[in-house]
């Protein structure tokens, strides 16, 4: 009986193919750049709370986006310094809520670290509790709120680093905490 070769043809094959793959994905990102990390909801969520008007498209949006940022990180934290205020820093940063990841925006002023507006831009919270942190009435609760210690969910907010949770929705509201008092730690290791 003949021995057949096929299989080691085959696998040798796969493995060229998946090498061709593998360096054809990083020239396509290297090509795109920052544009493939950088969705439309997050730069239009962070233009939104900077006053800027949304734009018409998602390229134009992003374009913009790119023009008035400069990226310092990727990953599931990103941030980016606005080139002519180097004191406003945007960050998009992801994290575990109940159900499963929140990402969130925020525009943060360095000088006197007050957050000057956040946006959760996706989550998979329970609908009509924790998916409330979507709500601009939410996000409202973060706007002034003095971030050099880091942020704090409460039941009822009485310092000015605290954020008042949502009822019923104590999980969601603590993920909101940590995710961004974890990026804001590595803001300030940026601005060091």
């Amino acid at each position: 009986m003949k021995k057949n070769k096929t299989p080691w043809k085959d696998l040798l094959f796969m493995l060229k193919l998946s090498t061709a793959c593998a360096i054809l994905l990083l020239i396509t990102k290297a090509s795109v750049g920052e544009r493939a990390e950088l969705s439309i909801r997050t730069a239009d969520s962070i233009l939104q709370i900077l006053g800027k008007e949304t734009l018409p498209s998602e390229e134009i949006a992003i374009e913009n986006f790119s023009n008035l940022f400069v990226s310092l990180q990727r990953g599931n934290i990103k941030i980016w310094r606005y080139v002519d205020k180097p004191y406003l820093w945007a960050c998009e940063a992801t994290g575990n809520g109940m159900w499963g990841s929140i990402t969130l925006t925020y525009v943060v002023n360095s000088y006197n670290w007050k957050i000057l507006g956040l946006k959760v831009v996706e989550q998979k919270e329970t609908v009509g509790l924790g998916a409330r942190i979507s709500e601009d009435d939410f996000g409202n609760k973060f706007i002034g709120i003095n971030a050099e210690n880091g942020v704090k969910s409460v039941p009822i907010k009485v310092m000015n680093n605290e954020f008042d949770a949502i009822s019923g929705a104590t999980v969601s509201s603590k993920s909101i905490e940590k995710i961004v008092n974890k990026s804001l730690l590595v803001i300030r290791k940026h601005i060091k």
